[in-house]
């Protein structure tokens, strides 16, 4: 009876979201619909694995798109096109919109455009094995001599490159040369399988298609830039009023007054350049050696303290991959960076096999005839250590930079606090965590030379100089920019070692 009682009590609440879902469908349903066209193009325009394995449409462009057509009062509709065809759909009324376009006259006719949100910046790229054989005083001349050598060119169907290929498009002497493409994965593809000689387009996207495909090492951008434009949202003329591209140009402006639209491009742009900087050679290398270093002073504390191989391999494991873990569970990252490849895992085994038969080799030709004292194997061990201090400030150096890489990659706002934090968890974490393991009341890493610090202050300039230059930054500032940081990393640390520089807190008594 008392069930029965309490049952009427629940209607409201029933009655009132029954209210409240009749208010919100209508007016969902009621926001006017805006349709247009979009191509692959990572990483402004693809599509990528959302909730429930569902494909999702994401990109630079299509967030920005996204967000500024919601403060418009539309609901953007995308279609799946080429470009050409994108252009075509606008200039005949049939699709709304196209994003990232140029705002050339000749579109003027019959399309509108809004005010810029990003550039774009087209460049030339060959085969590797090509790349010397293509010079010229400036890009323009360089592309004009190969054409007149009958080369191939490829091109995104229906872009425009600027008025200087434009030029060398109109002659009839060289419009069969140049070849259309349906996006810059398929130029790539065709560069690769050599069906063109040379490509245009834009310099990020070709780099970030070429990541993904594993082929960075293959292809060359050669110097200068044939083209810079800021691009547009374009609207059709045919099916959208002017107070339509008012309407969206306030909210383009409105997103960059408030900071959205710089954070949109660091968010998208940024996590691209880094990637492929991180799979450059000398990166991994510098990976590889620093893995390696970090796994050895495992190694030599498990010689030193006695533990067994098993003792050794986690010993040696904490420092080389237990920060990387530990920022992955804390950045929700997934798969965390050691499932998605072995190789480090297999580089600390190694290792400790490695280091568990040199020592068992040492043992077995010199133990039986020298017998060292405490004082000699104290000895042996400094020495051990000194050998270490390079590769160990390398691997400082490498994994900090991965710390703040991961913060971007991951969007962990703000990224001057969390890429520090991150840079210092990646470098200096599993090596907390061995010593804690150990039950060490005197860390090394925490008490004594400096050592995260340096992680943190590299880390923050690091971070710093991203949020800065985010829409400005090109491939090339990453890699000159990772490079200073790293080198900055390991003198800082050098110095540390060769000065014996101490926390300025070593010397302060505690008077609570």
């Amino acid at each position: 009876m008392n069930s029965m009682a309490r049952v009427p009590s629940i209607f409201p609440y029933v009655l009132s979201a029954i209210g409240l879902l009749v208010g919100i469908v209508p007016s969902y349903s009621q926001t006017p619909e805006i349709r247009g066209g979009w191509s692959h193009n990572i990483p402004y325009q693809y599509e990528t694995i959302g909730v429930g394995g569902e494909p999702k449409l994401t990109g630079l462009d299509i967030e920005i798109m996204k967000t500024v057509s919601r403060q418009a009062g539309f609901r953007p509709v995308f279609v799946e096109t080429s470009w050409e065809e994108n252009v075509r759909g606008v200039r005949e009324g049939k699709l709304d919109f196209g994003l990232a376009a140029t705002p050339v006259q000749a579109r003027r006719e019959w399309a509108w455009f809004s005010v810029p949100y990003r550039k774009e910046v087209i460049a030339m790229f060959v085969r590797s094995e090509n790349a010397g054989n293509f010079s010229g005083q400036n890009p323009i001349e360089t592309l004009e001599r190969f054409l007149s050598e009958g080369k191939r060119v490829g091109v995104v169907g229906g872009y425009y490159n600027g008025p200087e290929v434009a030029a060398l498009l109109a002659k009839e002497k060289y419009a069969s040369q140049f070849l259309p493409f349906e996006s810059e994965t398929r130029l790539l593809e065709a560069l690769l399988a050599d069906a063109a000689d040379v490509i245009l387009a834009d310099r990020l996207a070709v780099a970030s298609a070429a990541g993904k495909a594993e082929a960075l090492p293959r292809i060359q951008m050669l110097s200068g830039i044939l083209y810079e434009t800021p691009l547009c949202i374009m609207f059709s003329k045919a099916s959208t009023p002017q107070a339509t591209v008012e309407a969206f140009d306030a909210a383009i402006e409105e997103m960059r007054a408030s900071g959205k639209l710089s954070i949109t491009t660091r968010h998208y742009l940024v996590p691209q350049l880094l990637l492929i900087t991180m799979k450059t050679r000398w990166f991994v290398l510098f990976d590889l050696i620093g893995t390696i270093a970090f796994a050895i002073s495992g190694v030599l504390i498990a010689r030193r303290e006695h533990y067994d191989i098993i003792g050794a391999c986690v010993l040696a494991a904490l420092p080389a991959v237990g920060g990387g873990i530990l920022r992955d569970l804390i950045t929700t990252r997934s798969p965390i960076g050691i499932v998605q490849s072995p190789m480090l895992l297999f580089l600390v085994l190694g290792t400790v096999l490695a280091g568990t038969l040199f020592f068992f080799l040492h043992d077995l030709l010199f133990k039986k005839t020298i017998r060292l004292s405490p004082a000699d194997e104290s000895f042996q061990w400094a020495s051990s250590r000194g050998a270490l201090e390079v590769f160990d400030a390398i691997g400082l150096a490498t994994f900090t930079i991965i710390g703040v890489m991961v913060a971007v990659e991951q969007r962990c706002e703000p990224l001057w606090l969390w890429g520090p934090l991150l840079g210092a968890l990646t470098a200096a974490g599993g090596g907390v965590l061995r010593d804690v393991l150990r039950s060490q009341s005197d860390i090394p890493t925490l008490k004594g030379s400096i050592y995260p610090e340096i992680a943190v202050f590299w880390a923050w300039i690091f971070s710093l100089a991203i949020i800065f230059r985010a829409q400005d930054l090109t491939l090339l500032e990453v890699l000159w920019l990772t490079i200073f940081i790293m080198l900055a990393i390991f003198l800082t640390r050098i110095a540390v070692v060769q000065f014996n520089w101490k926390s300025i807190f070593l010397g302060t008594k505690s008077h609570l």
